[in-house]
Formats: structure tokens, sequence, C-alpha cells
């Protein structure tokens, strides 16, 4: 199987070590670009590549990032006396928890944002090639949610939380591979806080809401290929072992009317690789390669099939290590019936357009 052998041609990432007044392993300033560091908020990072930012901008040695508009600029005195104009947080809140929240927002409504977040991406990811023309994709940004007292976060004057700006995924808002997932990034600060894992989650979470199944964008990179099968494992053990944490909860709810039945549909342990697909989201390719993986798929006359007991997948458990948890809290997700219906007619358009299609390589998985 060619998944055994993952490529690198796409979504290389540095190792996920946390970068504060440091450069990042195995990368010199000469190598990334002129501008050596950023500062954003109260961390200072140092880049790891280059970023097409404008002349006059990169022949600096720091540059100074806002975290609500994520406008650059060159000086400490311009940061200090900018002024944001826009609501922040901005888009749709389609997840929160305890020590997070996930913002949907739409590169054509909110461009100029969106255009700043991939020219700051682009700082961390070695192959990113979209930066201006993003009116065809969704970002979901990741915050986190500091204490009253943070230095260096920002407050929503809707609920008085204060936020700190940590990465975001994006996803076509239609593609004809059904990825669910194009460009993902956690600033370096935030790596081995399971940040990364999350945003994979919510990805999958997200696509499961509006009743379809998908997966990243392909060729993943060795380290992204790592964080991925660590969730496709997670996410197939819970579904043989039927307890997928509140799953049919949520998605009964926003596309029961479509894709399920009000059965019992936890239950149910006779499984077809698109009932698993179904139940987890992950592409049937994905489910496959994953039971074979565990060794859980075998071959019977001819035909592959799962036959196991709750004791053998918890001897897999054991000894493949598997961590059955998830990062996110379900009863965070934000169910929003018009946007899971708008999605689901955008993609039934594009069903009928197969020339329609976009690319936002430069994937960049946390392995944490």
């Amino acid at each position: 199987n060619e998944r055994t052998k993952p490529s690198t041609q796409v979504c290389s990432k540095r190792p996920t070590t946390s970068v504060t007044h440091s450069n990042a392993p195995n990368a010199t300033a000469d190598e990334a670009s002129e501008i050596q560091r950023i500062i954003l908020g109260k961390y200072s990072i140092a880049v790891w590549y280059a970023s097409p930012y404008p002349d006059e901008y990169t022949h600096a040695r720091d540059l100074f990032i806002c975290q609500q508009c994520l406008k650059y600029m060159r000086h400490r005195e311009t940061l200090d006396s900018h002024a944001c104009p826009d609501p922040f947080p901005r888009g749709r809140r389609v997840y929160e928890d305890a020590t997070s929240a996930l913002f949907e927002v739409d590169g054509k409504a909110h461009t100029l944002y969106c255009q700043n977040l991939c020219l700051l991406s682009k700082l961390f990811l070695d192959q990113k090639t979209i930066y201006y023309d993003i009116g065809g994709f969704l970002f979901y940004v990741l915050l986190s949610k500091q204490p009253a007292t943070a230095v260096g976060s920002f407050s929503s004057p809707a609920d008085a939380t204060e936020y700190t700006f940590v990465g975001y995924f994006s996803k076509e808002k239609s593609s004809v591979e059904r990825n669910n997932l194009a460009c993902i990034l956690v600033l370096p600060p935030f790596r081995g806080q399971s940040y990364g894992q999350l945003l994979i989650e919510l990805s999958y979470e997200l696509t499961k809401m509006e009743g379809t199944i998908g997966g990243p964008e392909q060729p993943l990179s060795s380290q992204g290929f790592h964080s991925y099968r660590s969730y496709w494992r997670r996410a197939i053990v819970q579904a043989l072992l039927g307890v997928l944490p509140q799953a049919e909860k949520y998605l009964r709810h926003s596309c029961g009317r479509k894709q399920h039945s009000s059965e019992d549909v936890v239950e149910q342990r006779v499984f077809s690789l698109s009932r698993l697909a179904q139940l987890t989201g992950i592409r049937i390719e994905d489910v496959l390669f994953t039971l074979e993986d565990l060794g859980l798929l075998g071959n019977w006359h001819g035909k592959h099939m799962v036959c196991i007991a709750d004791d053998t997948i918890q001897q897999v458990i054991s000894t493949r290590r598997i961590n059955p948890g998830m990062r996110m809290d379900f009863n965070g997700l934000q169910v929003d019936d018009d946007a899971i219906q708008e999605s689901l007619s955008e993609q039934e358009s594009n069903d009928s357009d197969p020339n329609s299609s976009n690319s936002d390589s430069g994937s960049s998985a946390d392995s944490s």
C-alpha cells in the first residue's frame, strides 16, 4: 500500500518544538528569509521559511503582527498605536470548550484577514502556494481562551473573554475529492499541546455534521501521515467498540433526516466499510487502510471481513498504545442547520461540475 511510504512533496514541516526567542531546529534566519522573527502578542517566534510579504517588509529583522486582524508592521510603535476597526473574533463560532474556541471565517467575506493569515502561515510551511486567491476557501481559526489577566491577548466585547491566536486549518468550499482539510498550522509556541489533533478531530466532526465523508488533501508529509494515522486508529477503535462519545446525538440532530436513522445506531455491531465511514466521517480507503494497519482485517472466501471480539480490540489498543480518548469536547460543537444546508448545496453543485477545483497545498499537521 502506498500509504506505508508517505510522500514528502507537500505539507512539509519542522519538528514540533515550541519556539520563543530562538530559532527553530535545523533552520537559520538566512535559510528562512530576511525576516528573522515575528512578534505576535507576547510571543517572539523565529521564522522557518520565506513568505511573499511586500518588499518593504522583508528587509526588517522583526515583523510585528496584530493578533486581531493579523496586519503586519515594521515597528513596535506602529503596533502599539494600531486599532482594529473590525469585530474580534470574526466569523461564526463552530466550537468552544473550556480552553479554546474555533471560528469559521469565509475567505470571500474576509479577504484581507485570510490573505494575512496565509502570509503568516507561509513563514512556517515549506510548500504552501495559495496566498491571495482565497475566495474559494473556508478558514477555521483556533483561539485559546486565556485568563482575564493574560498579557498579549485580545478581549471580545461580547463575552469579555480574552483570546490568543493558536493556528488554523483551511478547506475548499467545494472539493471534487471531498477533501475536508487543505492546510493546517499550529504556531510553534503551542505545539506539543494537542492543538493539532484538536484541529484534525474538528475537521472530521464538521464533515460528519454535513452528512458526508472526507479526508485531508493528498499527499501527506511523513509527520502529517502519522498524525492522521493516530486519529484514524482512535476513531475506528471507538466505532468498533460502539463508544463514539455522543456522536449520534448531534449526527441525528444535524443530518439524521438525510444520513442517519433513529434506530439502534450505536448498538449496532455489524459493520460494513461504508458504515464505518459514515460513523467516523473517514474516507473508505482510509478506513480500509486503518483496519489492515491494526491487523483487524481478515479474508474469508475471497472477501474482506472484520470479525473480532471486544477483548481483541482492547488487546490492539494495549499493544499499539492507542489512546482512545478525543481531545475535543463533543458538547462544544455549535450546530448551524443553515450553514450545513448551504455547505451540502455547494457540494451537490460541485458534484455536477467536475472542473471546479482549487488547491491550498501546504499542510503541516501537528503530530501531538
